[in-house]
């Protein structure tokens, strides 16, 4: 990523693709290992195209990135992003927590 992680991180676009079982299937895939496509699609039982479409998905959203090796395409999850998200969501946390004691009218 070039600058700082927070800058680019787009919290409706992470989110939006984290809605999806599957991609967060994935996710919890590639948090224990790094894998390749088709080792993804073996663990998973979804199709190829069906892998490449959620990890394209992923990509965009920045939760992964890839390197090739061995002429195989690696994924694995940017933490950084996970972390971004975490902390936005930790402030937001902090000021509902804040503004659910205080009085509506």
């Amino acid at each position: 990523m070039s600058g700082e992680p927070s800058a680019e991180v787009d919290n409706a676009t992470v989110l939006a693709a984290l809605a999806e079982p599957r991609r967060i299937q994935l996710l919890r895939l590639l948090t224990a290992q790094q894998m390749c496509t088709r080792d993804l699609v073996l663990e998973t039982g979804m199709s190829q195209p069906l892998v490449s479409h959620h990890l394209r998905v992923l990509r965009q959203s920045l939760l992964v990135d890839s390197t090739v090796c061995s002429n195989l395409r690696v994924y694995r999850v940017r933490s950084d992003t996970l972390r971004v998200l975490s902390e936005r969501l930790a402030v937001m946390a902090d000021r509902a927590a804040v503004t659910s004691f205080e009085e509506p009218c």
